[in-house]
């Protein structure tokens, strides 16, 4: 597999390496197919990679899946694509949660793609050039492509940083994204991200990524293609978790989707849809009843309070969905997909929303976090899909203020401990506020499809 790669990554945690990569997929995305990857998962950026490409991102996470895995996933997400554009989470030299392999630098030696360094200039001169060098130093396996740097131009102190880059370090300068437009994405990134209080009406959702569709006219997309063109070749990889079975043909998932929930952990679908299923969208907000003939119901993905309303409003579907989930509708509901199914969750702003009833339980928000949390659970007593201790990870905390809790999803805890209740298991519903990885439990979705032929054969 010769798909045409680009490795990018920043020298320092900041939001530099996220206007830049934003710059990337605006300015090849007029011209290319681009997939976008993250290495590792941090939720602002995911959502800035989601508004910025045409191709919905994924994620490669090292804490989850090992090295084929990965490969694997790489391999059919490449698929269809003209570039495939991954951002590492972590700085170059940093691993992702620890996990040796995970680092930038591996990843681009790993997948013989050429790397290209984020230098954040702002405030800084000539010595942000030390860590590139540095980089350049350490990581002798890797092909440095060249350096983008964000908030400087090639005038005044830029002027000396970009001579030093190319005279001394002899890389080329694949752009420069300036100073005022520079402060005005760290500011928009950071409101939009809630890392900081904002006093007053909240920023417009969407204006990062015109900030980053203006910041890709200032880099040199020929020769950022140009580069991602001079990566080796890749053996295509033989599929076992991602090739079509006879199990799921002719088998109907409803898919939610849309307001308000956010995607996340999209490889499940992937998945789903490589073992042969069909996917039926499920508009939240608009539809009023399931897609006709589903076998199915997936709800997954992080949730966006703003836009409870358009869920909470719309008492058509959410008794379509309690009482398909009451009729024993095989589901699996993820993170923000089993919030919807409470009676009521208040928000982390106060407000609070009837919701679609299924679960018995009230809830309040308390905390969103921009990386996972990863936990060791084991499927609970009831639980009617998972059968073995795996990794999940969370990305929200919420505390319950009504709970009747006789069948759980899982029991968090290492081996050997007690463990606390998580999530619910009503008959053929799997509901957990944690996001299982369906690819590193591929046992979880044949369970699933399994119970979904079932249905279709009850009528």
């Amino acid at each position: 597999m010769s798909v045409p790669r680009l490795v990018l990554c920043g020298l320092e945690p900041g939001p530099a390496v996220a206007l830049a990569a934003g710059a990337v997929l605006s300015s090849l995305g007029a011209q290319r197919t681009v997939r976008p990857l993250s290495i590792g998962l941090d939720v602002p950026l995911w959502r800035l990679l989601y508004a910025s490409a045409a191709r919905a991102p994924r994620v490669l996470d090292l804490a989850l899946h090992d090295e084929d895995t990965v490969l694997e996933l790489f391999d059919y997400w490449s698929e269809g694509s003209d570039l495939v554009l991954l951002t590492a989470v972590e700085p170059a030299l940093d691993r992702w949660q620890g996990v040796r392999g995970s680092r930038a630098v591996d990843i681009a030696a790993g997948l013989d793609a050429p790397l290209v360094l984020v230098v954040d200039a702002r405030e800084r001169g000539a010595t942000a050039a030390a860590a590139v060098y540095g980089v350049r130093a350490l990581a002798k396996r890797v092909e440095i492509a060249g350096v983008i740097v964000v908030g400087a131009d090639e005038r005044g102190a830029g002027a000396e940083l970009g001579a030093v880059l190319r005279r001394d370090i002899g890389l080329p300068l694949l752009g420069w994204l300036p100073p005022q437009l520079s402060e005005q994405f760290v500011r928009q990134y950071a409101s939009g991200s809630g890392s900081v209080r904002q006093i007053g009406a909240r920023p417009v959702k969407g204006g990062e990524a015109r900030l980053c569709a203006e910041a890709g006219t200032y880099l040199r997309a020929d020769e950022i293609l140009a580069a991602a063109t001079m990566r080796g070749f890749l053996p295509g990889r033989s599929r076992r978790l991602l090739a079509p079975t006879a199990a799921a043909a002719g088998l109907s998932l409803a898919v939610a989707w849309g307001p308000p929930l956010e995607p996340f952990a999209l490889e499940n679908v992937d998945l789903l849809q490589a073992m042969g299923v069909e996917l039926a969208p499920l508009d939240l907000a608009h539809d009023r009843e399931l897609p006709a003939g589903v076998s199915g119901l997936l709800l997954a993905g992080q949730l966006d309070e703003d836009e409870l309303p358009a869920f909470a409003g719309n008492d058509a579907l959410k008794t379509a969905i309690a009482a398909a989930i009451g009729g024993g509708l095989p589901t699996l509901a993820f993170g923000g997909g089993t919030l919807l199914l409470l009676r009521r969750l208040a928000d982390s702003r106060g407000r609070s929303h009837e919701l679609a009833g299924v679960l018995p339980a009230e809830a309040e928000l308390l905390e969103w976090y921009e990386r996972p949390r990863y936990v060791t659970a084991r499927p609970g007593p009831g639980n009617p899909y998972a059968d073995g201790e795996d990794i999940l990870y969370e990305l929200f905390d919420l505390e319950f203020l009504v709970l009747e809790q006789d069948s759980i999803a899982f029991v968090v805890g290492e081996p050997g401990e007690t463990g606390q209740a998580e999530g619910f298991a009503l008959g053929r519903l799997l509901a957990t506020t944690l996001y299982p990885s369906l690819p590193r439990r591929p046992s979880l979705a044949s369970a699933f499809v399994a119970e979904m032929r079932l249905a279709e054969a009850r009528g």
